[in-house]
Order: structure tokens, then C-alpha cells, then sequence
């Protein structure tokens, strides 16, 4: 049985290129999957720390006012 060097090289590209594309592939979905996660985290991070301070300026308000 003879092997045909050019056919093979032919799907060694095919394989090498179709490879490649679903690898890129799946780095732009992985990427966008990290970059929406820590986008939800920053956001509900920054919400915690405005809850945070809105409890310290009531509790300094609740503190300045006279109790009659």
C-alpha cells in the first residue's frame, strides 16, 4: 500500500487549520465568560461598599441628632 505524502500533508493542514480556529474559538468564549464574571463581581463589590458607607453616614447623622 502506497501512501500518498501529498493527500496526507493536505489533512495534516486541514486538521492544523480547523484546530486552530476552534481553539481561538473558544478563547474569545472563555474570555468573555471571565470578563462578564468579574464585571459582576467589581459591580457587586462596589454596591456592598455604597451600602457600607450609606449605614455609616445614617448611623453619624443618628449620632449628630439631639434625642428629645
Amino acid at each position: 500500500m502506497e501512501i500518498d505524502l501529498a493527500f496526507f500533508a493536505q489533512r495534516v493542514a486541514m486538521l492544523a487549520l480547523l484546530a486552530g480556529f476552534v481553539g481561538g474559538l473558544l478563547f474569545v468564549l472563555v474570555h468573555g465568560a471571565v470578563v462578564a464574571l468579574s464585571e459582576r463581581l467589581r459591580s457587586r463589590a462596589s454596591t456592598a461598599e455604597r451600602i457600607a458607607q450609606a449605614r455609616l453616614r445614617a448611623q453619624a447623622i443618628l449620632r449628630a441628632m439631639p434625642r428629645g
